[in-house]
């Protein structure tokens, strides 16, 4: 898939789900954002997961929290033409990369759904992100199911599966 079309279908399917109007109805509320102000890490750019596992993560924006996983073999730079665009919208778009992928550590091991379950817990809950978006590209899907059957959905409005390749 062109990644023209790649962001054409993600901004389709962000305008269906309604996140446009939640981000529009948020800014005119001048409640707090679904990340507090001032939270948002400065010059951080690493997560640790539960095994010391380092993350690197990237983060655009503020507002509504997007957070998008790659497809095995590739790095959080798979979202860029996705990122950009979409923070300029109003939306927190967060992208990590996989352990032993792009920036993060390579532990060699943790390859299981369950041990990377469990790194995408580890950076929504220390980015302390809630009603959060989840998009995710091929194996990322088991990835988010599998947190989903794990931790719940507590912090996951939302889950987006493109071309999925589930356990």
């Amino acid at each position: 898939m062109h990644r023209r079309s790649l962001l054409k279908t993600i901004a389709t399917i962000a305008a269906s789900t309604g996140l446009v109007a939640a981000s529009k109805a948020n800014e005119q509320s001048n409640g707090s954002p679904l990340t507090p102000a001032g939270k948002k890490p400065q010059g951080k750019q690493f997560i640790e997961a539960a095994d010391g596992t380092s993350l690197f993560f990237r983060d655009w924006g503020a507002g509504a929290p997007i957070v998008f996983l790659s497809s095995l073999g590739s790095s959080s730079l798979q979202w860029q033409y996705s990122t950009v665009p979409l923070s300029s919208y109003g939306f927190r778009c967060i992208a990590y990369d996989r352990r032993s992928h792009g920036r993060s550590s390579d532990p060699g091991r943790g390859y299981d759904y369950d041990t990377l379950a469990g790194d995408l817990a580890a950076v929504l809950d220390q980015l302390d992100l809630r009603g959060v978006t989840l998009v995710t590209h091929s194996m990322s899907g088991g990835e988010a199911v599998r947190y989903l059957t794990l931790y719940g959905s507590s912090r996951v409005a939302r889950l987006v599966l493109i071309a999925p390749t589930l356990p």
